[in-house]
This record gives structure tokens, C-alpha cells and sequence, in this order.
């Protein structure tokens, strides 16, 4: 036995129903049968979440990079060892000990955080405010009458929990290199640049959420000396590197030593007699030498540096990790809710 079904098929004359009305019914049949009724439990799971993004419980998670200090010595690569220490949205201790083997002629250096200092993960104070701001959502949807106000305010909350696991996996710009600026190295250690800073190199840290999980990305810097690439312009806070930069992607017709003699840059031949004597003209520099500058030069902390070493490790956070189910979770169950509801307003407005 088969039934063929007629979509906006009636009985009776078709003149005598009201699309419209029948649609709005429908929307909110959806609303006060379907997703109200599971609203209690999508809270409960939200709370839960929150609840333990607010827990005062001290989780310590070791730091290392997996290769001992005997083994680092015979193949020269950088190391970190150490431990970390969370509390809420805070990092309450950071102590660890790192080698870059062109920093200080390889010499273990230490970073202990400050006494009584305490860190705020900007990504994890950013999802408790999203998680409290969807829990009040929820909570005045549940006595929503209005059936576009409740979409409306559905799709905010959906909106907020997307946000938050975006969160979970990836850091803002803002916070990762360069643009933080060694916001994470200014803020845990005293008198920082005593330590992370010499002649030649600068040590930059970040610490973030990522892949849901605490990083820490450490980088060894080769500061830029070479005049003019190094200055900065104090109103712009761009450097003559990235003014170049932006020239030669902007001026796309024109040479790179055309642009650079615009700017009033000297481009020696590459022999050696003229890379010496551009060593020491602040103007003068090769058309290689201005290539490197150019691919590998960035602004950080008010200053021009190249990346030379790099150390990225991860500590996995019992929290984030529970937590990171429990959203995708609740994102898989309020889309499914989302679509619904937004295909059926959309036949409520269509008259």
C-alpha cells in the first residue's frame, strides 16, 4: 500500500484557509510541544558547563616539549620544562624553564610568574560571559509568547554558543604573535625583559586556548638593527618594513629597488666587497638581504624582529575537554531546533 502526499494539499475550497495564520500556528505548536519542552534541559547542560568554568578547583598540567636536557645537547634543539597551574579563568601559577640553543649561547633561562599574580585567559573569561548570557536567554524564552521574538532570540543564543567553541579552538588574533605584543610575557613576570632579553634576541610567550587544550608558544626573536627598517612610526605604529611591504603589494608595477630608491634605500650588488660595505651604510642593503627583511621581518612590541626558534606545546585541560563535548553537544541538538524554526517562520511570513 502507497500514499502520495500533496504539499498545501485542503479539504474544502482553498479560498476558505489562511496560509498565514496556519503557518504561525504551526510555528508556535513548534515552539510550546517541541523546543520548549527540552529548554529545562538545555539549561541544566549549559549550567553544568558554566558551574565548572567557575569551579575555585587547582588544576596543575605538566609542561614539556618531550625531549630531555641530555638528548637537547647532542641534537641542539630548543626545550621547555615545567608545570602550569589553572584556577577558574585564571592562571595562579607558571613556572618553567627553557633552552633556545641561539639564545644566551644556549643557556637554560627561567620564568617563575610573580607571587600572588594572577593571569586572566581572555578566551575562557570570554565563554563564561557567553554561556551566562545564554543561560539568561533561555531562561526568558521559556515564558516567550511571541513567536518572532523567541526565534529571534534562539538564534542569538545559537550565535553566542558558536562563538564560544570557535573560542575553545582557536585564540584571537589579538592574543597569538605578533599582534599580541608579549602581552602573556608583561603581564606573569616582573621586570620581564631582564630575563627574556639580550643583545641581540627577545624571547616572546603566548598562552592561550587552542584545539581545547592551554598552548604555550615560545619564540626566540632576532631583533632588526638595520636603519631605517627597524624604526617605527609613533603615530602609525607601523614599521618602514611593513610601509614597504604594503608599497610593494599595493604598486605592483613597480621593482622592488625602484620602490626601496623611492624611499631613499640604497641597493648594493650582491658581491662581497658591497655586502661589506652595506654592513656598515644603515641605508645600504642588497636586494637578498632586503627579500629577507621583507618575507620574515614583523612588528612586535614596538620593535622590528625575525623569528629564528620556535617551541609549541600543549597541556591537556580536563575541563576544556568535558566542556568541549558538552557544547558540541548542545550545538548539534539547538541546530537541529534552529532550522526547524527558522523554516517555519518563514512560512509564517510568507503571505
Amino acid at each position: 500500500m502507497s500514499v502520495d502526499l500533496f504539499p498545501n494539499d485542503r479539504f474544502g475550497a482553498e479560498d476558505k484557509y489562511d496560509n498565514f495564520k496556519d503557518a504561525v500556528k504551526e510555528c508556535s505548536w513548534l515552539i510550546e510541544e517541541i523546543v520548549k519542552p527540552q529548554l529545562p534541559n538545555i539549561i541544566d547542560n549549559f549550567s553544568k558547563c558554566l558551574e565548572m568554568l567557575e569551579s575555585d578547583q587547582i588544576f596543575k598540567m605538566p609542561v614539556s616539549n618531550g625531549i630531555p636536557n641530555e638528548s637537547n645537547k647532542q641534537n641542539d634543539s630548543p626545550t621547555v620544562k615545567g608545570v602550569i597551574t589553572r584556577q577558574g579563568q585564571y592562571i595562579v601559577d607558571f613556572h618553567i624553564v627553557v633552552r633556545f640553543p641561539q639564545f644566551q649561547r644556549g643557556k637554560q633561562v627561567m620564568f617563575r610568574m610573580n607571587t600572588g599574580l594572577n593571569f586572566l585567559l581572555i578566551q575562557f573569561s570570554k565563554i563564561m560571559t557567553h554561556l551566562k548570557n545564554i543561560l539568561e536567554i533561555l531562561n526568558q524564552l521559556q515564558v516567550a509568547t511571541d513567536v518572532s521574538e523567541f526565534v529571534s532570540k534562539f538564534g542569538v543564543a545559537m550565535e553566542l554558543l558558536n562563538h564560544s567553541l570557535i573560542l575553545l579552538q582557536n585564540p584571537p588574533r589579538d592574543l597569538v604573535f605578533p599582534e599580541d605584543n608579549n602581552f602573556a610575557m608583561k603581564e606573569m613576570f616582573q621586570d620581564c625583559y631582564s630575563v627574556c632579553e639580550s643583545t641581540a634576541h627577545i624571547l616572546g610567550l603566548e598562552l592561550t586556548l587552542c584545539r581545547n587544550e592551554l598552548c604555550i608558544e615560545l619564540r626566540n626573536l632576532i631583533k632588526v638593527t638595520k636603519k631605517p627598517w627597524c624604526e617605527i612610526d609613533s603615530k602609525t605604529g607601523r614599521s618602514f618594513c611593513d610601509q614597504i611591504r604594503n608599497q610593494v603589494t599595493n604598486e605592483r608595477n613597480k621593482t622592488l629597488s625602484k620602490i626601496l630608491s623611492e624611499n631613499g634605500v640604497q641597493v648594493q650588488d650582491s658581491t662581497l666587497l658591497n655586502h661589506i660595505i652595506s654592513s656598515f651604510q644603515s641605508e645600504a642593503i642588497t636586494l637578498p638581504e632586503a627579500q629577507e627583511l621583507l618575507r620574515r621581518g614583523v612588528t612586535f612590541d614596538n620593535r622590528v624582529v625575525m623569528e629564528c626558534e620556535k617551541l609549541i606545546v600543549s597541556t591537556s585541560d580536563p575541563t576544556l575537554i568535558s566542556i568541549s563535548a558538552k557544547l558540541n553537544s548542545l550545538k548539534a541538538s539547538m541546530a537541529n531546533h534552529q532550522a526547524n524554526l527558522v523554516a517555519s517562520k518563514q512560512l509564517s511570513t510568507y503571505k
